[in-house]
């Protein structure tokens, strides 16, 4: 089919989203039912997270290999071989821990298939999505996109919670590889005209035009430079000095888990909100949006009330959702079609990469100042980098009059 699709209006559009809703919500699941089917069978908590570090690596690592490979061949083919990977990768999850002894390695491996998949996967997405829509309606299929994300992070924990906590990991795991295997199957009905040229570059010689294209638009890259900070210097020592604070002051892992659940539906408010709003300058208002989310971090640090945490959560996962969509646009909006899986992995890349060592980093701040000291600090630092980004005259002059570069 043509690039003329709009959102629903045709069996491509409906197969394209759909196949994403079932991906979302098992990526979701998949961390939840490794980290219980562990701790089940008497794993250590370092063991945990060295399986889900194996999940991790392989995805991190592979990003730019799978943006390059996307770009180089059939953005629809690379996305039904990742999701068959990663549903087989479930089943051989399945059947290990039908087995009680089974060893940290073996897990770990499929994990790690698992990932390198999720690698190929993530990219392909911001590709296919102006193959298939129509110009202007790219930002409701990015909001639809987002909305899915956030119903997954919502329902896909749940769901595999309730299915262990009844049935055990093995059904767990069967039934999210089933999802997979379902997301491949709507994907293979999608009807997508190709217009790739033969490859004659090197696949080093493509990884290095992803890179210049993302270095020759100073409002991306300074973009991704910042959030690479903020997952080091915020949202990661967050995910790991939030449960500190929450076990000591606020109830424990009960009232955390559904503190939680409200970034979910933020999202779901955000997805909604921005698909009918067309700003002037997308990524610059959206990074004001975005700020509105540092309360979070001073309402935990101070040991409020979890309402107002909770009511702070919302506003930071409507402000994540928020500016996702309107960046996804504009990354579909500026760069040309064939980079664009390519300048999705270095996107992705960039904003990833330092996370684990935020992770690490927020721990180590316990050792020197308190969780709730260095929780109000890192809200002070997202505040500051926020700052960097509406400082920024590439990123307040792009805006959606400005044409895609060919």
């Amino acid at each position: 089919m043509s690039k003329k699709a709009h959102i629903f209006s045709d069996p491509t559009a409906r197969a394209f989203l759909g196949a994403q809703a079932f991906s979302y919500s098992a990526s979701a699941a998949v961390p939840i039912i490794l980290s219980f089917a562990l701790l089940d069978t008497h794993h250590s908590a370092v063991q945990v997270g060295e399986v889900l570090a194996a999940t991790d690596l392989p995805f991190v690592l592979l990003l730019l290999v799978g943006g390059t490979i996307a770009d180089r061949f059939s953005r629809k083919v690379v996305a039904i071989v990742s999701e068959l990977v990663r549903g087989l990768a479930l089943i051989a999850m399945a059947i290990l821990v039908t087995h009680p002894n089974f060893s940290v390695l073996e897990i770990g491996s499929a994990g790690a298939v698992w990932g390198t998949a999720r690698a190929f996967f993530a990219p392909t997405l911001m590709g296919m999505t102006p193959e298939i829509f129509a110009e202007d309606a790219l930002m409701p299929a990015n909001s639809f996109r987002e909305g899915a994300r956030a119903v997954g992070n919502l329902a896909g924990p749940a769901l595999g919670g309730v299915v262990f906590a009844f049935a055990g990991p093995a059904v767990a795991f069967g039934l999210f590889a089933a999802l997979y295997l379902a997301s491949a199957m709507w994907l293979m009905r999608m009807r997508i005209v190709q217009t790739k040229e033969l490859v004659t570059a090197s696949f080093l010689r493509d990884l290095k035009t992803g890179f210049n294209e993302v270095r020759s638009r100073p409002w991306c890259w300074i973009t991704i430079v910042v959030y690479s900070f903020m997952h080091l210097l915020a949202f990661g020592p967050m995910v790991v000095l939030g449960p500190v604070i929450a076990k000591a002051h606020l109830g424990g892992a009960a009232v955390w888990g559904a503190i939680v659940a409200c970034e979910g539906v933020g999202g779901i408010i955000g997805a909604v909100v921005a698909s009918r709003v067309r700003l002037r300058r997308p990524v610059w208002t959206s990074s004001v949006i975005v700020m509105g989310g540092a309360p979070a971090f001073f309402l935990i640090g101070l040991k409020s009330p979890a309402i107002l945490i909770a009511l702070s959560i919302v506003v930071l996962g409507f402000g994540f959702a928020f500016i996702t969509v309107n960046w996804d646009t504009a990354i579909q909006s500026q760069f040309p079609i064939e980079s664009l899986s390519r300048v999705s992995a270095y996107d992705i890349f960039g904003s990833v990469a330092l996370y684990p060592f935020g992770q690490v980093l927020g721990g180590l701040a316990t050792r020197v100042i308190s969780p709730n000291a260095a929780l109000i600090l890192s809200g002070g630092t997202l505040i500051a980098l926020s700052a960097i980004l509406l400082g920024s005259r590439s990123i307040y002059g792009l805006t959606n009059s400005t044409t895609r570069d060919t």
